[in-house]
């Protein structure tokens, strides 16, 4: 529905985009359509999809609610349950763009089903896990092959549903059955560690991968192979830089913000993604091929829907680990408790994405999209920062961040795509997912590290540092996206 949206308005402002927004499509498409097949091969291979969707995207929260059971199984320290959650984002947002050219290279399909395998091994590592080590490198591992997998299924929807308004119908429930998948996460793992164990988090995912894989090799056809170059060297100093970040986020735990280990992390994580940036614009012009091309965040609209989408992970995954820490330290909530006492959050989410975000931005646009939706995640955070407030009160803040979360989700794909230079759509959309991704990783990281030693304290400093980064957000979208769209691919 969203997808939908974001077409109609874009083509209400005088562009008519070919594809729902946010596809990923191959640009051999046009002239190496598959034969059609049946109906029902279509929706079973749409299942498939949107199962290995809901599962990458389930996995980033699913944990949260067991890791007190975690640590007191595996003696783990605060930093060690910090990186047991963190693992997984953080290599998954390291390599999302560099999968995705893997994935042109290999076939769609293929890197789609070897991403969903290797999670489903990893998943099968973090269960048997006898200690954090093991654990945190399983859910690397499992970041792995989410990145490998996570570029695929809108590349192979565009290929399967070649009727535009068909495509956009299974667009709509993909975004659906994806997001359905994070906010039910902290209630299925609350609900499975406390009958079944902290262990058959992981080991769910392997039937649900078995079942998902045999669909998408039975009924997903593979797409033409690509002959793409990668960017080895920016890739690296990515990963450095994003790696440096997060482990001094989240050893800061323990070691403290004055240790010099933790700033010397800080000083070269910050030092190696400014060099990152700073080299992406040099290669680029010397015609070299680059990770995240300069042009589209020289886009201004553009920059403003990668710090929506920054931000958006960074508060929706911070916050959940807040609360986490919050219901079970301070007010004694069970896992199962913990997971439920998100159910607000979790139908408000749904509610908002799929009857107003879409309507919204499809009369105001994805200025006031961004805007109104920051602003009212930020109005909706406040009484969350009060760590001893009543429960009623508490699922009300949930209710108003997830109605703004409803409203900037689609505006940030909506300003990412519309304003992105033409040759470069394909990229604007995978570097919106991964300025996502990174933001989630940080956000745990950053908000973790602050509620993990003092949860009383901690949450009022992290969820201030959460409205301060909507409310930044917000202003951002006013200052950079025009209140017209105009038309994408013109000089700006």
């Amino acid at each position: 529905m969203r997808q939908a949206a974001a077409t109609a308005v874009a083509s209400r402002r005088g562009r008519v985009l070919p594809y729902p927004i946010g596809v990923t499509v191959s640009p051999n498409a046009a002239k190496n359509r598959l034969p059609p097949a049946s109906a029902t091969s279509r929706t079973l291979g749409l299942t498939g999809l949107c199962l290995g969707t809901a599962l990458i995207v389930m996995e980033a929260n699913v944990i949260n609610v067991a890791i007190p059971v975690i640590r007191a199984d595996l003696h783990a320290s605060l930093a060690g349950g910090l990186w047991a959650i963190d693992a997984y984002t953080l290599v998954f947002a390291a390599l999302l763009l560099s999968a995705g050219r893997l994935g042109d290279r290999i076939g769609a399909r293929r890197g789609y089903l070897t991403g969903l395998g290797l999670f489903a091994v990893a998943s099968i590592a973090c269960t048997v896990a006898p200690n954090t080590g093991l654990l945190v490198l399983g859910r690397a591992c499992q970041g792995l092959g989410a990145a490998l997998l996570a570029p695929a299924p809108l590349t192979l929807i565009t290929r399967i549903f070649t009727v535009p308004t068909e495509r956009t119908r299974a667009v709509a429930v993909w975004v659906s059955v994806g997001g359905i998948g994070f906010v039910i996460g902290p209630f299925i793992g609350g609900l499975l560690v406390d009958t079944l164990g902290w262990r058959s988090i992981f080991l769910l995912n392997v039937p649900v991968a078995a079942a998902t894989g045999w669909l998408v090799a039975r009924h997903v056809a593979e797409v033409p192979l690509q002959r793409v170059p990668f960017d080895i060297r920016g890739q690296a100093l990515a990963i450095v830089g994003l790696a440096a970040m997060v482990w001094a986020l989240v050893e800061s735990s323990v070691a403290g913000w004055r240790d010099p280990a933790v700033l010397t992390a800080l000083a070269g994580g910050s030092a190696a993604l400014v060099v990152f940036v700073a080299a992406q614009y040099s290669w680029a012009r010397d015609g070299r091929q680059v990770l995240l091309p300069p042009a589209i965040i020289a886009a201004r609209p553009v920059l403003a829907g990668l710090l929506g989408g920054a931000t958006y992970n960074f508060t929706l995954y911070g916050m959940l680990i807040v609360y986490t820490f919050n219901f079970q330290q301070l007010r004694g909530y069970s896992a199962l408790q913990t997971g439920s006492a998100f159910i607000p959050l979790t139908v408000a989410a749904t509610l908002a994405s799929t009857f107003l975000g879409a309507r919204f931005i499809t009369a105001f646009g994805p200025r006031s999209g961004l805007a109104t939706g920051m602003t009212l995640s930020a109005i909706g955070l406040a009484p969350l920062t009060v760590a001893s407030a009543p429960y009623p009160l508490i699922a009300v803040g949930f209710c108003v961040f997830s109605i703004g979360m409803g409203l900037s989700a689609p505006s940030q794909t909506l300003a990412v795509m519309t304003f992105a230079p033409d040759r470069h759509q394909n990229m604007g959309s995978s570097a919106l997912n991964t300025a996502r991704q990174t933001g989630g990783a940080l956000g745990v990281a950053l908000l973790g590290a602050v509620v993990a030693t003092d949860p009383d304290r901690g949450t009022f400093a992290a969820i201030t540092i959460a409205i301060g980064m909507c409310l930044i957000a917000a202003a951002s979208a006013l200052r950079l996206i025009p209140r017209e769209i105009i038309h994408a691919g013109t000089s700006r």
